[in-house]
């Protein structure tokens, strides 16, 4: 008959500790922590101040009306191009006259009728004065007869001079006043011409030319209208001239200096349009935000450094983000800046080492929207962690988030 051994209590015993041991040895051990990694590596890096800019161009010429009239309907249209002397923007006639109300009409009709008198009168003083001129040339001339056959003294002869004289200032002034009262009367007689009597072929036209060679803007008077001296027709530039206009906050503006690199983005083309800056203008102005806080703003104006076969499209007035460069370096330590946080009063990161996160403070340089310049002597192609949360301390397994 087989024998069965029993199995202690002490074995029992033990195994039931060893059990629970390890029970509570796997359910205090923590999981790594899932986190996002990057890397420290070496590179180029620039820090840009990007915002909205505005083409525009250079030299904008505006032509206005040289004279009071009656403008035309402007024939040429944006875009059109324009040669210099020879190119008409547009054409220019008197103005049409203005009608007249009734007692203005009365009066106007009185007038002339008074003038057509004064006309009148002025004729029979004419014929007057020329026949006395005639009658004291010929009594002129028998004094002559009678100073020659020693009838007449000298002071007779000079008073029958002096005679003949004045009768012909009389008739010469009589003319003259004749013509001036004519004059009055076609004066009076013009403001009674009617509008529609207006005869635009008979008075002229004023051509006003291009003044420069380059491309129609825009036309401020479009329609036939009266205008004033010095109302803006048109306006016309060279679109090789155009240029970027830009206003920063003055904060930013401050970091700008003339020379620097920028390129134009987001304007509708496929590729980065290259600029420079030109001015930093020296005063600034304040403007109302879309959330409506007051800002102190600075226009900083770019010239374009490529060639035109880069930007073609690109008109006067048209929009896109303009990135100036503050600072570059072709060779900079950098991390990712989602790395780095705030510790105290000083800026860290963890390090990945062995499976587990090392807080290690750090000194930064330049920063933009994703890189930060490590100044710092970390070695490059260290791991760092992304994003790091609450669960993430000095320490700690981590393992890469998806593994």
């Amino acid at each position: 008959m087989a024998r069965h051994r029993r199995i202690g209590p002490l074995v029992i015993g033990s195994l039931i500790v060893l059990a629970v041991a390890a029970a509570v040895y796997m359910a205090l051990r923590s999981p790594p922590v899932p986190v996002d990694l990057g890397k420290v590596g070496r590179g180029a890096m620039q820090v840009t101040i990007d915002d909205e800019a505005e083409t525009r161009a250079h030299d904008v010429f505006v032509v206005s009306a040289p004279i009071n009239g009656r403008l035309l309907r402007v024939e040429p249209e944006p875009g059109d191009q324009l040669v210099a002397a020879k190119s008409i923007i547009a054409r220019m006639v008197p103005a049409t006259p203005d009608f007249l109300n009734a007692r203005t009409l009365d009066e106007t009709r009185a007038r002339v009728r008074s003038l057509e008198a004064l006309v009148a009168s002025s004729s029979a003083r004419v014929s007057q004065a020329v026949a006395g001129r005639d009658l004291t040339r010929r009594e002129y001339k028998r004094n002559q007869e009678l100073y020659k056959r020693g009838f007449l003294s000298q002071a007779g002869l000079d008073r029958a001079r002096m005679s003949r004289d004045q009768a012909e200032a009389l008739v010469t002034e009589a003319q003259r006043t004749a013509e001036a009262t004519r004059f009055d009367l076609n004066a009076a007689r013009a403001t009674l011409v009617s509008p529609e009597s207006r005869g635009e072929g008979a008075t002229g036209t004023l051509l006003v030319k291009a003044p420069i060679s380059g491309r129609l803007l825009r036309v401020r008077q479009k329609s036939e209208a009266n205008v004033a001296a010095g109302t803006p027709l048109v306006e016309i530039a060279d679109p090789a001239g155009m240029e970027l206009v830009t206003d920063l906050l003055s904060a930013d503006a401050v970091k700008v200096r003339p020379g620097a690199a920028a390129t134009l983005e987001q304007w509708g083309g496929s590729h980065p349009i290259k600029a420079r800056v030109r001015l930093v203008e020296p005063a600034g102005f304040t403007k109302i935000s879309a959330l409506g806080v007051e800002e102190q703003r600075v226009n900083v104006i770019l010239d374009f450094v490529g060639p035109p076969a880069e930007r073609e499209g690109l008109g006067d007035g048209y929009r896109g983000i303009v990135r100036i460069v503050t600072w570059s370096s072709p060779d900079a330590l950098i991390v990712p800046a989602s790395a780095l946080f705030r510790a105290g009063n000083d800026w860290a990161l963890f390090l990945v080492e062995g499976n587990r996160a090392k807080l290690r403070r750090v000194k930064i340089g330049a920063a933009n929207a994703d890189t930060v310049q490590l100044l710092t002597n970390i070695e490059p192609g260290a791991q760092v962690i992304l994003h790091p949360g609450d669960r993430v301390v000095d320490g700690v397994r981590v393992a890469q988030r998806g593994n």
